[in-house]
């Protein structure tokens, strides 16, 4: 507890895993007591901010692979410019069709199993969020055509989330991207806004600079990560 000058007395409430700060002043504090009684006027608490809950989904790039820290995966950036409470729940290998399994899984993303972009949904509806980020692609390159999984996905993550704002961005890749690259951002870009999702067109942060890579090549560094969260800002608005 800390003094309030004047006389009154500031303390923290933990509600819900946020903050809730009160005050108590006194009848000095105030003005005295009342003509005709010893009533104390009301003052009015300090507003609250509420900080929106954002679950993102995604692949090794969403979940900042990369990075020399996870606070600094972009993800994270984004989260503590915004000031959201970020539920990060990407992982490595994963795509709208792409998963991992078998002795594969641990490495990619720490689990036993890397579930595709629509089992990620369906683990993150309870959290209900504020706001749903969606971000990846990659791995889903070279394969089968993914234009049904890219339909589905959109479809289980309106269902999902119907009371959330959903953004979706661009297929990132490591340089410039490829046409196959581009193809499939057109198609993830379609099926976003038919579910009435947000388009958030950043590009490619990452195209031209491999200052902006990791040792392996692939993913964002440290530098990498924040020209993403950059572009995704701006994006945001």
């Amino acid at each position: 507890m800390r003094t309030h000058r004047g006389g009154g007395h500031w303390w923290q409430i933990d509600w819900g895993g946020l903050p809730v700060w009160a005050v108590a002043l006194s009848a000095v504090a105030i003005g005295g007591v009342l003509a005709g009684g010893a009533a104390l006027r009301s003052s009015p608490a300090s507003e609250v901010q509420y900080a929106p809950i954002v679950v993102f989904l995604g692949d090794s790039y969403t979940a900042g692979v990369g990075a020399s820290d996870k606070a600094l995966g972009w993800a994270s950036l984004v989260g503590e410019a915004e000031g959201w409470r970020v539920r990060n729940l990407a992982r490595g290998g994963t795509g709208y069709a792409a998963r991992v399994t078998g002795e594969a899984a641990p490495a990619a993303c720490g689990r036993d199993e890397c579930p595709a972009f629509g089992e990620m949904a369906r683990e993150g509806a309870s959290l209900v969020p504020d706001i749903v980020i969606v971000s990846g692609g990659r791995n889903d390159i070279g394969q089968a055509p993914v234009d049904a999984d890219v339909a589905d996905f959109f479809d289980t993550l309106s269902a999902a989330y119907p009371g959330s704002r959903i953004y979706v961005t661009d297929v990132l890749w490591h340089d410039q991207a490829p046409d196959v690259v581009q193809e499939l951002s057109r198609v993830v870009e379609a099926d976003a806004q038919r579910v009435g999702a947000v388009w958030l067109d950043i590009g490619q942060p990452l195209a031209g600079d491999s200052g902006l890579l990791a040792p392996d090549g692939v993913h964002p560094n440290d530098a990498g990560h924040e020209a993403i969260a950059q572009a995704v800002i701006a994006a945001l608005g």
